[in-house]
């Protein structure tokens, strides 16, 4: 092969290239226009509901919420302890993203620890050099819900 053929083979596989990642580039974006049209369907059905007489609660949809806040989530409605990692892989399970922090496990451990110091709400056990944590109050569960 000469050289001018190896260029030739360059530039098609860069061109490519190119036009694979301009294709991904435009799925990201479109991925992430459905996940806001489908937060807003949601929280248009859960107003909606009550009016119409209608029980709509999608309280597994946790992509909308601040990391704490998801958290609690999901220690409120777990009725067992939970270690550090079990609450990434139920966040992972839920759909929340965590690839907007650079460290989530040191996110979680300081979200965790200031849960137990400052709310009262979480509390903290240790075993066999093991930490869980656990929601004090019993879970959420559908019959707490008045309507």
């Amino acid at each position: 092969m000469k050289a001018e053929d190896f260029g030739k083979t360059w530039k098609e596989v860069f061109m490519e290239r190119s036009a694979l990642l301009n294709h991904r580039t435009n799925l990201e974006t479109e991925l992430i226009e459905l996940r806001n049209k489908i937060a807003h369907l949601d929280e248009v059905l859960n107003h909606l509901a009550p009016l119409a007489g209608l029980m709509y609660a999608n309280e597994e949809e946790i992509s909308s919420l601040g990391i704490t806040d998801a958290i609690r989530s999901i220690l409120k409605r777990s009725g067992e302890r939970l270690s550090p990692q079990d609450i990434r892989r139920l966040l992972s399970e839920k759909g929340y993203d965590l690839t907007g922090l650079s460290a989530p496990m040191a996110s979680i451990y300081k979200i965790l620890s200031r849960l137990v110091d400052d709310s009262q709400e979480v509390e903290r056990e240790k075993e066999g050099g093991r930490v869980y944590y656990r929601w004090k109050h019993p879970p959420i569960t559908d019959e707490d819900i008045p309507f």
